[in-house]
């Protein structure tokens, strides 16, 4: 409790200055498949500038089987949203290019930069289009190749730049999946959740200044304990 306030008082007097966590980690296991079935969904950021600017990595981890374990589903979207209704920049790591560590097939749905469609029938809306109001994400450009099978165990991941990520509410996911029957594609399942927090932790840089800030402030006090 003291140290707590010791380090709000270093703060509120600007000797250590306030900065922005390094990585702010979500996820969400959807189960609604049933069986031993699990499908994990984790979104981790980070970046000394992260937020607003955050090199975010999607990592999809299938375990177990539904049940029944008949017809396998499979993952058309990857869609998700942050605070605010603006649309994020997605690029690149590093660069100002559409993001390339993805898996093969798949691309960007919508974001700041382009707003292409998929022939996914998202929402059921019949018009293949992501949601406005800062819905962004991937879709998979050939719904009978690129397969993210989410009936077989496995992990699959999406690594980019977000540009423009507000954090003042949890990120929420939006995905579709669908089954194949030969060649005809079958939406039957949309995820609409949110995400909880997992993980924050603090920049290195912070925890340093504390660490001086407090070391200084114990040799002043000793100080006036000895005058």
């Amino acid at each position: 409790m003291k140290l707590s306030v010791v380090v709000l008082l270093l703060v509120s007097l600007g000797w250590v200055p306030v900065t922005y966590a390094s990585s702010l980690t979500f996820g969400y296991t959807d189960t609604q498949l049933q069986g031993t079935s699990q499908i994990k969904y984790t979104l981790a950021l980070t970046g000394g500038g992260c937020p607003p600017d955050c090199t975010m990595t999607v990592t999809i981890n299938v375990s177990g089987t539904p049940s029944p374990n008949t017809t396998p589903e499979y993952l058309g979207t990857l869609v998700f949203k942050f605070g605010g209704s603006s649309l994020l920049d997605l690029d690149g790591v590093g660069v100002e290019t559409l993001p390339t560590a993805i898996p093969s097939g798949w691309a960007v749905i919508k974001d700041a930069d382009v707003d292409n469609t998929s022939t996914a029938d998202l929402h059921h809306k019949g018009n293949g289009i992501v949601p406005n109001g800062g819905f962004v994400g991937f879709y998979n450009t050939n719904f009978t190749a690129n397969l993210i099978n989410l009936s077989s165990p496995g992990t699959y991941t999406f690594t980019f730049d977000a540009h423009g990520v507000n954090t003042s509410s949890n990120p929420s996911l939006h995905n579709e999946y669908y089954t194949l029957n030969g060649s005809t594609v079958n939406f039957d399942t949309i995820l609409s959740v949110t995400a909880s927090p997992l993980v924050a932790t603090p920049e290195p840089g912070t925890m340093l200044l504390v660490g001086s800030a407090l070391t200084g402030l114990g040799a002043l006090m000793r100080k006036w304990r000895n005058q």
